[in-house]
């Protein structure tokens, strides 16, 4: 008699390599995107053509991103932080150092540093949201939604200031918010950088004194 071999049990099938590649298709579609949208705009960039300089197809580029929409958002998230798929912003390696510093001055200064940083790598891909969404009222909310989320997350930034010292005498944690998202958004970076050509070490230095002046006493 021939000895009968056990049941092989089946297990999911998991390849680094197959992982790095779609790693790696994302990031390329996500670069090329990128280029090309700084490039030609929103309008003139077909998704046709992003996959075609990605070295991918068509369909792969609408299964991972929905759609052309979805593509330039994600196009968005991909500039602030270079990678594709990182933690949400509150939990990447830079705010929590923001999060952890005691010193409220220090704190201040991380801060600074990282959201001017954010906002210099942002703002060219929001300024082509922001144009397209004067055509497509989709895109326009979801721009809008992204802003509100900012603030969102601006306020966790304050109260992690306020947990390590008073705010200014008289200046309440939404006002700070409010000032905050004014002071770091892309219009207010626009103004400064592309108007009257500054380079991002004086951003960097203005929005960090500002700041400074504007919420701590």
């Amino acid at each position: 008699m021939i000895p009968m071999s056990e049941p092989v049990k089946s297990r999911p099938y998991r390849s680094p390599l197959r992982a790095e590649r779609a790693r790696a298709n994302r990031e390329a579609i996500l670069r090329e995107a990128h280029r090309m949208f700084l490039a030609d705009g929103y309008a003139r960039t077909p998704v046709a053509s992003v996959a075609a300089a990605a070295g991918v197809s068509e369909d792969l580029v609408y299964k991972l991103f929905g759609n052309k929409r979805g593509l330039v958002v994600e196009v968005l998230n991909f500039a602030v932080t270079g990678r594709y798929g990182a933690p949400v912003v509150l939990d990447q390696d830079k705010p929590r150092q923001v999060r952890e510093e005691t010193d409220q001055r220090r704190q201040l200064a991380l801060f600074a540093e990282d959201i001017a940083g954010r906002t210099s790598r942002a703002r060219p891909v929001d300024d082509v949201i922001r144009s397209a969404g004067e055509v497509d009222p989709v895109l326009a909310a979801k721009r809008a939604e992204m802003h509100e989320e900012r603030l969102r997350n601006l306020r966790t930034f304050v109260g992690w200031l306020r947990a390590n010292g008073p705010l200014r005498p008289g200046l309440g944690e939404e006002e700070a918010a409010v000032t905050v998202w004014t002071v770091t958004g892309p219009d207010v970076h626009r103004l400064l950088v592309d108007e009257l050509g500054w380079d991002h070490a004086r951003y960097h230095a203005w929005v960090h004194s500002t700041l400074e002046a504007a919420l701590l006493p």
